[in-house]
């Protein structure tokens, strides 16, 4: 029953980590999307100003350069708060992941502890949390007398 409930816990937590990495893909997506837009609305912008000065006319007017200086301004201002969720979802996802190592590592089970140890191949997990910094070979091993 013991390792029922584990196994339970380690696939929710798994669950939880495939969930969080889907948010981080979808916040990474939009951002690119915004800046692939900006992008293209700039060069839009500048191929009009060429366009009408091959016509021979002035490239754009008062109002339209102010309008499209609003437009870029509005687009910086966005960038903070895009950053600002990538951060959050970041320190979210770095979270759970730490939570399912942590199961891993306190398993009873070698194959799971090892597979902890392989995750965090890099150790930046263990470098943050104590409990993942306990020996791979001294967990859930009984010591022996001889």
């Amino acid at each position: 029953m013991k390792h029922c409930h584990l196994f339970q816990a380690l696939l929710n937590q798994l669950r939880a980590v495939f969930d969080q990495i889907i948010e981080l893909q979808n916040a990474q997506d939009a951002i690119y999307r915004a800046a692939l837009e900006e992008l293209q609305r700039r060069l839009q912008f500048e191929e009009k100003k060429k366009q009408r000065e091959i016509e021979g006319q002035w490239g754009v007017t008062a109002a339209e350069e102010e309008e499209e200086n609003k437009r870029i301004g509005e687009f910086k201002e966005s960038i903070p708060k895009m950053c600002s969720q990538l951060r959050i979802l970041t320190h979210f996802y770095q979270g759970i992941v730490q939570q399912f190592l942590v199961l891993l590592t306190t398993s009873s089970d070698e194959s799971l502890r090892f597979l902890s140890f392989r995750l965090d191949f890099n150790e930046h997990y263990k470098a943050r949390e104590p409990r993942l910094r306990v020996s791979l070979g001294t967990r859930g091993r009984r010591s022996s007398h001889t």
